[in-house]
Parts: structure tokens; C-alpha cells; sequence
């Protein structure tokens, strides 16, 4: 049983558009799909047509959705409602309101229920801010899919969470950023892992409180994905594919869509041009070639690249 896992990436999420297109063209098709954030709006619509054409469907939303689609307008309105909502102590730099107008306005008409999924099965992730607690919607029928994907996209900072039956939940990915063992345990035999988000490469010193934020909550991320390649280990048929290009797009950038789903297309078809010895994925930490030396009175615990 083959599973797609989408990450979280934000406005990245469009090179995952491009690997599904490359997938669907070489007749991989799933029969699970799990995502996180980003991953969790694309994994929605396409399991409501999950072929070809859907992927294609999927590529000419992301190119026709524009900046004020989701945010504020233009840049200066941009920065000028972040200013405002952080010194009014709002719980997200930007309302989460145009976000939810467009899930509703693409889903098809008639699917807004997990039961109205019926060729694939859809699970999708959101973190219980309060408790700690990682939920996991497409279990039960009756689930709400627009609530599901807005909680999942709801992430810290940018957007305020949402709040649903006395529960503030937050982005998927900040408990399961690319949510491997999920599939694994919906009873996937082989994954494919399309991860736009940080898997580990080396990165430039941080400037900025809100970089440096940032770049923690990757740092924290980058570490539940090593859980989750470690629990799978032996386990699936796993294919972890990651996508570096545009890194550092703020989320709101949507102009670059379609050189993303190209760009996911390349990587994607690039890698199943392979021969499968070299495709498949063990999930094993290789040596410390090229890692730095661990600063005055500390030892490396766990490090890798992936």
C-alpha cells in the first residue's frame, strides 16, 4: 500500500505540487495520503481526485493564487498588519480569515467531510497548543476537512490558532513536520516523503530574533523527523525526498509558484530515474564527514544529513 507524506513548507508547499505531477506521470499513485501545514491543504485537494489531472488541478491553483488571495495586500500593507497585530498582542501577525475563504472556495462541491473522501484514505495533523498533544483527523467520518486543514495551516506566529471546542490548535508540523510514521501505522508498505521543509543541511548564522525563532522550530522539527526515520526503520519501503531549492522564501511569497512546481517536477522525476537500489531510503545515521567540531566541553549526541 503505497502513502504520499506531504510536509510543511508554507508558500513551498508548491514544490510539492510539482512531485505529485511527477508521481501521477509515472503512474505512482497513492492509496494513503498524510500531510502537515502546507502539506495538509495539498494532501486535502488532491485526495479528492488523486490522478494526474487532479495533480494538474492542484498546479493551476497554486499559480493562480496570489499574495492578497491569503495576506494583506500589497508589501506595505503586509508589513503594516504585522506591526499592528504585534503590538496589539493579537495571537497571529496576519488573520487567518482569507486563508479559510480559499480551502472553502476550492475543495470541490460536495466534499467538506472525511466521509466525502471515498479513493483515498486522508490524514491530516494538528498540535493541541495546551496539552502538547499531536491530533489526527481522517479517523473519524464525521470530521470537519476545512477545520482540519486550517488547523494544521495555523502556523505559531504567522497565523492565530484556531480555536475548536475549547482546543487552540496549531500547525501540524511543529509536532510531525513530515508525519512518516503515521503512514506507517495506517498500514503503509512503501512512502514516499515529499519534504520541503529543513532536513538538515547546513545553514548561515541566523540574524534576527524572528529568524532565529524560526530557525529553532526547524531545529525542532529537523529532530522529530529523525524520530519518526528511526521508528520506520526496517518498517516501510520509504523514499525520503527532499527539496532545497528557494529555502528562505518568506511564507507569504507566492510569486515564484510555478518555478517551484517545476523545480519539484525535476527533483522528483530526477529521482525516479534512479535505479531503485539507489532510490530507497535507509533510514540509518551516516557518519559526521563535514560536521563542525562540538563546541568547548560537549560531545555530538546526534547529528546527520539527509
Amino acid at each position: 500500500m503505497i502513502a504520499f507524506v506531504l510536509s510543511g513548507g508554507g508558500s513551498r508547499g508548491a514544490l510539492e505540487v510539482g512531485a505529485l505531477l511527477a508521481l501521477f506521470e509515472k503512474g505512482i499513485s497513492p492509496q494513503i495520503l498524510v500531510g502537515s501545514s502546507a502539506g495538509a491543504m495539498n494532501a486535502a485537494f488532491i485526495a479528492t481526485d488523486p490522478t494526474l489531472e487532479g495533480a494538474q488541478s492542484l498546479a493551476t491553483l497554486w499559480r493562480s493564487v496570489k499574495q492578497e488571495d491569503i495576506f494583506p495586500g500589497n508589501s506595505l500593507s503586509l508589513s503594516l498588519t504585522a506591526a499592528w497585530r504585534f503590538i496589539g498582542g493579537y495571537d497571529g501577525l496576519f488573520p487567518s480569515d482569507r486563508l479559510r475563504r480559499m480551502v472553502e472556495r476550492y475543495l470541490p462541491e460536495g466534499v467538506r467531510h472525511f466521509s466525502d473522501i471515498t479513493k483515498v484514505k486522508l490524514y491530516l495533523t494538528a498540535a493541541d497548543l495546551n496539552w502538547g498533544i499531536l491530533y489526527l483527523w481522517g479517523e473519524k467520518p464525521e470530521g470537519d476537512i476545512v477545520d482540519a486543514v486550517m488547523a494544521s495551516a495555523a502556523h505559531p506566529a504567522y497565523f492565530p490558532p484556531l480555536l475548536l471546542a475549547g482546543h487552540q490548535l496549531v500547525d501540524g508540523a511543529v509536532v510531525a513536520n513530515v508525519p512518516i510514521s503515521i503512514a506507517a501505522a495506517k498500514g503503509a508498505t512503501e512512502v514516499y516523503a515529499i519534504n520541503v521543509g529543513y532536513a538538515g543541511q547546513e545553514m548561515p548564522h541566523s540574524r534576527g530574533v524572528f529568524n532565529i525563532v524560526n530557525r529553532a522550530i526547524s531545529t525542532m522539527m529537523y529532530q522529530q523527523l529523525l524520530d519518526d526515520l528511526m521508528e520506520c526503520a526496517g518498517k516501510v519501503i520509504l523514499h525520503h525526498v527532499v527539496f532545497e531549492a528557494f529555502a528562505g522564501l518568506p511564507v507569504w511569497d507566492l510569486s515564484k509558484s510555478g518555478e517551484m512546481i517545476e523545480e519539484g517536477r525535476r527533483v522528483m522525476g530526477e529521482y525516479l530515474e534512479k535505479p531503485v537500489w539507489e532510490r530507497v531510503t535507509a533510514p540509518i545515521l551516516p557518519g559526521r564527514e563535514g560536521a563542525p567540531e562540538p563546541p568547548p566541553g560537549a560531545v555530538v549526541w546526534r547529528w546527520t544529513r539527509m
